[in-house]
């Protein structure tokens, strides 16, 4: 697949955006309730995450596997007063809301489409000063659930649809905003499933046991065995990584190029952005062991890459 290397003038841009102190990013996401008494109970046996730890001041990164422990959908759950929302983009609602009527027809919850808006927030001045600064704390305030998400000041909002457009923070909906918002998500190491990524990862793989996305502690859930054997027995081979690579031309890029070392395939790109006029940044499923990573062009030519810690923690 590939992406479409923006103009220097955008790259300058997003580069702009993403060093604002308060910036809102329009999300094409949505959200799925689930009430009723038996709410916690059902989604604690289909979901990775502990359904137990998720309280008005926490929120969770969750995700729906299949059989073989692979990635159906990853959602981003929240407290709410009679139940639970869980926050995607919208492209995943109708398969999600499908799955979870399967297996709870006969449970006593209720699921359906919420009303909510859900907007990005980069910035720290468009951030609460009182969401705390850990990956998927939350708070309530003016109406409005707030959930810090990883990076360095990144968080997503969750409002009535109605109340959005009397935020103080206008919706900027240009290519920029976007660009950066996913910038920012490479370096926070955060991967949301969508339509290109169905069935292929495991949780492990996409590190989202560290950071809290997997129970290894809590019941079943579909895909747990496998998830469990592969944290139990040691036998991750592959880790998610922030690869820097020189970009300072307007070339397009493909997610299909492999990652290689020693003229070995060893990853495979999972996004990429240009968050400046010089760097490309990839998020990447690389071996953990592997090393002098380079990204090996459709050319055959080859651009060194260079490991980077994520940022998590505001």
């Amino acid at each position: 697949m590939t992406i479409a290397c923006p103009t220097l003038d955008l790259r300058h841009a997003v580069a702009n955006a993403r060093a604002s102190a308060n910036l809102s990013v329009p999300l094409a996401w949505a959200a799925l309730t689930l009430t009723g008494v038996d709410a916690l109970t059902f989604l604690q046996g289909q979901l990775s995450c502990d359904m137990k730890l998720v309280t008005a001041e926490q929120a969770s990164l969750g995700c729906l596997l299949n059989l073989k422990g692979r990635i159906e959908a990853s959602v981003v759950v929240i407290s709410i007063d009679s139940g639970y929302a869980l926050l995607m983009p919208q492209a995943q609602i109708a398969a999600v809301k499908a799955r979870l009527a399967k297996y709870g027809a006969f449970s006593k919850v209720s699921i359906a489409q919420g009303m909510q808006e859900i907007v990005g927030l980069i910035g720290a001045e468009a951030i609460p000063s009182s969401l705390a600064a850990t990956p998927y704390a939350a708070t309530l305030e003016a109406d409005a659930c707030y959930v810090r998400l990883p990076g360095a000041a990144r968080a997503l909002k969750v409002c009535a649809a109605d109340t959005s457009n009397n935020d103080a923070l206008a919706i900027n909906a240009n290519t920029a905003v976007i660009a950066a918002w996913q910038a920012e998500a490479i370096s926070g190491g955060e991967v949301t499933i969508d339509q290109a990524l169905v069935d292929q990862w495991q949780p492990q793989e996409l590190d989202y046991h560290n950071l809290g996305g997997v129970s290894y502690q809590k019941g079943c859930y579909m895909g747990q065995e496998i998830v469990a054997r592969l944290y139990f027995r040691g036998q991750l081979k592959t880790g998610l990584c922030w690869l820097r690579a020189p970009w300072p031309e307007t070339i397009d890029a493909s997610l299909d190029w492999p990652i290689v070392a020693d003229d070995k395939a060893v990853g495979r790109v999972i996004a990429l952005a240009w968050p400046d006029e010089q760097q490309l940044w990839l998020l990447a499923s690389v071996r953990l062991a592997a090393e002098n990573l380079q990204w090996r062009l459709s050319n055959g030519d080859v651009v060194a890459l260079t490991r980077h810690d994520f940022i998590r923690h505001a």
